[in-house]
């Protein structure tokens, strides 16, 4: 019957080889999944407040999963769209939520204050750099403002 109708017996190992590499491709694929969704670090704007034209209240939440180091990048933009403050903060070591609050001085008046990112020992690759306005001379960060 194999003579005549040229019927091959398969090799068994072939399924396995095949369904182990299936297997393994969908565990990579999980655990990539598994980092995207839960990063060691997570920040979020809470609340901002333009004081004056050139001062700026940013209050921000960091949530870590380990005792680790942060540092994050705020910033403030105006209407036209370009940055009147860009600092980058340090907190300490700390594990699950915590509140942090900003004063931010202001080239000009701020609309917005934005959380770009954060990350553990350094600034993620993914933050933008400040994108002042020509002839902007960015203030000086961190800031106290004078109590009247």
């Amino acid at each position: 019957m194999r003579e005549r109708y040229g019927v091959h017996e398969r090799r068994r190992w072939v399924p396995v080889v095949l369904g182990l590499l299936v297997l393994g491709f969908l565990a990579l694929v999980s655990i990539v999944g598994w980092r995207l969704v839960n990063p060691p670090v997570q920040g979020t704007v809470s609340a901002y407040d333009t004081v004056a034209d050139d001062h700026m209240t940013l209050r921000f939440t960091v949530q870590r999963q380990r005792e680790t180091a942060v540092t994050c990048v705020v910033r403030a933009r105006a209407q036209d769209g370009f940055d009147v403050a860009y600092t980058t903060v340090e907190l300490p070591a700390g594990q699950g939520t915590t509140e942090h609050t900003m004063e931010l001085r202001t080239a000009y008046r701020a609309l917005v204050g934005e959380l770009l990112g954060c990350g553990t020992g350094a600034v993620p690759a993914s933050v933008p750099g400040a994108q002042f306005r020509p002839g902007v001379v960015p203030p000086a960060q961190p800031w106290t403002p004078s109590v009247p």
